[in-house]
């Protein structure tokens, strides 16, 4: 995780805004651009993300802040609008602060739901509504099945995730940006992969499959003996 990162353990939202405002993290645009630069694409396409993998999770699951949006959304306001930049939708908020995700984000998950994998998120954040509001303003909601969001320990999100899919935990796989979320999803037998400051991209996923489909066979290789 970047050092310009605030961890998002405080216990007041004010004050968590206040910390994270003076570190004064890049802007939407900055780390949009960046991700652009480093998103993993050969010059002959896009990386295929199913190519060649056999073992495939029931159920992806991703975090939000930091990992499908670069922004924290605590820190902007609703209501979020589409407008037109250069041909191509921007999303901005209530005053006109752009909030638009990493670049190959809906790509992605146009193409994981496409596969007849379900798809999830499960953020801590305590700005609940505005969290919502942004994914439905993006047109998420027709590819993501399942949303946790709301403070406190992830493990009680995937409670809720394998309660409502009636997916167990060795069919997920996760991606999210903070340690200690990796730490404790691992610890309960799900597959996770640490996104760097660049955010999802079609190499993070790939190599995220790739990691399920390892892990997931070498633990039936194990049964079988």
């Amino acid at each position: 995780m970047s050092l310009s990162r605030q961890p998002s353990t405080l216990s007041s939202g004010s004050h968590r805004k206040a910390s994270i405002g003076s570190l004064n993290r890049k802007s939407s645009t900055e780390s949009t651009e960046s991700a652009r630069r480093h998103s993993g694409g050969s010059h002959n396409g896009p990386i295929a993300l199913m190519e060649n993998i056999s073992v495939l999770p029931k159920l992806i699951v991703f975090d939000l802040d930091y990992t499908l949006w670069p922004l924290w959304i605590e820190m902007y306001n609703a209501p979020f609008h589409l407008e037109s930049h250069r041909n191509e939708p921007q999303a901005r908020d209530k005053g006109g602060r752009i909030v638009n995700p990493y670049p190959e984000v809906k790509e992605i998950l146009v193409e994981l739901k496409q596969s007849g994998i379900e798809l999830g998120v499960a953020s801590r954040t305590p700005e609940i509504k505005g969290a919502r509001k942004l994914m439905e303003t993006l047109d998420w909601d027709k590819y993501i099945s399942f949303k946790e969001i709301y403070p406190g320990c992830k493990t009680t999100h995937f409670e809720n995730l394998s309660k409502h899919s009636r997916i167990p935990y060795s069919e997920m796989l996760f991606f999210d940006d903070e340690d200690r979320n990796i730490k404790d999803i691992t610890g309960i037998g799900v597959v996770c992969v640490l996104v760097d400051d660049r955010g999802v991209t079609r190499k993070t996923v790939r190599d995220g499959l790739l990691k399920f489909q390892r892990e997931r066979s070498d633990a039936k290789e194990v049964e079988s003996k």
